[in-house]
């Protein structure tokens, strides 16, 4: 009998439950502690009560406990437990982004010092295996870029107003009261939720850990109606990517709408589902999609990754990581740009062309409701951004998009 221990009991952690107490991971698998904050609390799925507790030291300093599963969220205090059950010499599985997209290579070096094993399949995309096929393909293949749809929640939101347009808010609201959005969404329309995925991704594909300041990150907050038209007047389509771009000897990660082409596999990704494109010299470019969360989906890829830990294969052997550099935030890159600019009266439309006459790409700028829509010329992605600052520090709102042709 293996004796696991179980950090956790919310939603992907009584999922995880449910999966081992069935046997359909193995008729030997048997978790022996459940770490939660209070033990009577009454819960939809129920386990023996003896097998709760609120010590952790029941689980890490338990010697019959020889795999721990920590699917708590949140920073603290789940990375102090995996670093220590790393150096008790205890094997982790973990599906928490905040603490592998900071500490990945800490906890790596912890765990093989030790002769233990760290999994994290289910920190990025769910369901979708992502974790285990980049770490395949980079043994052979150099990794030009990793880039995909990696939030079902903003991914829901920007669905449900093309198809229906309504406004941001009254969908945000909506995809709240279904449970789709947390009451307070910051992490998922901000993007610090999809940050920290492509952060884990671009540290695997380019060998690099990469520092949080560093990543060009804007939301989906401003995203109008208007827009979405727009976008699709000119055959596309808005999408909330998270992308590591290879940049020369470094690379670039960024995380912000794009404008995808209405015949493109990652435009046609819809509701709660997520797509992740990696491409390699060798392979050339790779799709995978799937569900990127939700109880069973992120239930099973942890499960999956307890059935790899009893195996003892080390699938993560092929990451090598270099701390993260402290250069700022950069993405030199020349795209199109989709942008939308307001103006007040003929003055303020005068002025504003003048500041952007020579982007703008023939036949592709329209006029409604005192905004300026158009489509620009290849521009540098940071002078891009400095001009858009400049017309929003101006009094003007302010909107822009890269058209993203790189993918599938």
């Amino acid at each position: 009998m293996m004796n696991f221990g179980l950090m956790g009991f919310g939603t992907v952690g009584s999922g995880v439950y449910e999966i081992i107490s069935s046997g359909k991971a193995g008729k030997d698998y048997n978790i022996k502690k459940i770490l939660v904050r209070d033990p009577s609390k009454p819960r939809k799925v129920s386990a023996p009560g003896e097998l709760f507790t609120k010590d952790a030291a029941d689980i890490l300093e338990d010697e019959d406990i020889k795999l721990v599963i920590c699917v708590m969220g949140g920073m603290e205090p789940e990375y102090t437990y995996i670093k220590q059950a790393l150096s008790l010499g205890k094997s982790v599985v973990t599906a928490n982004k905040e603490v592998i997209a900071a500490h990945m290579d800490e906890l790596l070096d912890i765990a093989r010092s030790n002769g233990a094993y760290l999994y994290f399949e289910a920190s990025v995309g769910g369901g979708i295996p992502i974790i285990s096929s980049l770490t395949d393909l980079i043994k052979l293949n150099t990794i030009s870029q990793v880039t995909g749809i990696l939030n079902g929640t903003t991914n829901f939101i920007l669905t449900k107003i093309s198809r229906e347009h309504r406004d941001f808010a009254d969908i945000l609201k909506e995809a709240q009261e279904m449970g789709f959005a947390e009451a307070d969404p910051s992490a998922d329309v901000d993007g610090y939720d999809m940050m920290r995925k492509i952060s884990i991704l671009s540290a695997i594909a380019f060998g690099n850990m990469v520092d949080e300041s560093n990543v060009i990150m804007r939301g989906i907050r401003n995203i109008l109606l208007d827009d979405v038209l727009a976008a699709e007047s000119y055959g596309y389509k808005i999408k909330f990517l998270g992308q590591g771009v290879r940049s020369g000897e470094g690379f670039n990660v960024c995380v912000e709408p794009a404008l995808i082409k209405n015949d493109f596999v990652v435009g046609n990704v819809n509701e709660e589902y997520n797509v992740i494109m990696a491409q390699g010299d060798l392979i050339g470019k790779l799709c995978f999609m799937g569900k990127g969360a939700g109880k069973n989906a992120t239930a099973e890829a942890v499960v999956s990754d307890v059935i790899k830990v009893m195996s003892k294969t080390d699938e993560y052997s092929s990451i090598k990581l270099k701390p993260a550099n402290s250069e700022g935030a950069r993405f030199e890159e020349m795209h199109e740009y989709y942008l939308r600019v307001s103006f007040n009266g003929y003055y303020s439309l005068s002025n504003t062309l003048d500041k952007i006459s020579s982007l703008i790409k023939r036949n592709k700028i329209r006029v409604y409701n005192n905004m300026l829509f158009m489509i620009t010329e290849a521009v540098n992605d940071s002078l891009m951004r400095e001009l858009c600052g400049q017309l929003a520090e101006s009094g003007r709102d302010v909107f822009f998009a890269r058209i993203e042709n790189n993918v599938l």
